[in-house]
């Protein structure tokens, strides 16, 4: 998980929930514990989980890391609590509780982003397929509003991309139209040319049409050499 918290020190009940791997032993980073968790020991600490989430006493960072770990195990709550985020991130309690180590730049919804995408190898055993895609259908709809990065790319996956296509598309227009008037403080560019990359390989129509608009509103370098990488018809005159 990305540079958050500083000095920051978990609750105890989080410190136990996702600081602790399932022999008991401390550790360092919640991403291991989470991973371990996909074995069965989900099961052990969902609960709890969710607890922690709903709590409004609890400090955010340990709620966000509450939401990320349910949401990678695949658990109808935790995308329930990023649909939730998605319609007002703005206000989200979490927003700042993660910051990329690169831009300093809140980046809660990339980490958001991955846990949804990455969840995949859950929603079958737990039957939540078509609450992941609510939960990246969204997210999708933020691209133009919020920094994912190249987190963005973790729903981009193809089956997610063909079944959300007019998410993914509306969100490349509205983020156009943005770029077209302002340059946010985070690569929106890149974000709008990795949707398009991914939309070109199931409609390269629509896709070759929105990377010609894209460029056309100098989205930035990191942003037309993906495009010209994804789509090398945008090298033509």
């Amino acid at each position: 998980m990305s540079d958050s918290h500083g000095s920051w020190e978990p609750s105890a009940r989080v410190a136990e929930l996702l600081f602790t791997d399932f022999d008991g032993t401390a550790a360092a980073d919640p991403d291991d514990v989470i991973s371990e968790g996909l074995d069965g020991g989900y099961r052990e600490r969902s609960e709890a989980l969710k607890e922690v989430l709903r709590d409004p006493d609890e400090d955010p960072a340990g709620r966000f890391l509450a939401c990320v770990a349910l949401t990678r195990w695949a658990d109808t709550v935790g995308y329930e609590a990023v649909v939730r985020a998605a319609r007002s991130p703005e206000s989200a309690v979490w927003r700042g509780a993660s910051y990329d180590r690169l831009h300093g730049q809140d980046d809660t919804f990339g980490v958001l982003a991955d846990a949804v995408g990455d969840s995949a190898d859950m929603v079958e055993e737990r039957g939540t397929a078509t609450e992941r895609l609510q939960a990246a259908e969204a997210l999708l709809n933020l691209a133009g509003q919020v920094q994912f990065d190249r987190h963005i790319s973790a729903l981009l996956r193809r089956e997610l991309v063909a079944a959300l296509l007019p998410a993914v598309t509306a969100g490349v227009e509205r983020g156009i139209a943005r770029l077209a008037e302002e340059q946010p403080s985070y690569d929106l560019g890149l974000q709008l040319a990795l949707m398009i990359a991914a939309a070109h390989r199931v409609d390269a129509t629509w896709g070759l049409d929105a990377a010609r608009m894209l460029i056309a509103v100098k989205p930035g370098e990191r942003a037309v050499t993906e495009l010209h990488d994804a789509i090398p018809e945008t090298l033509q005159a």
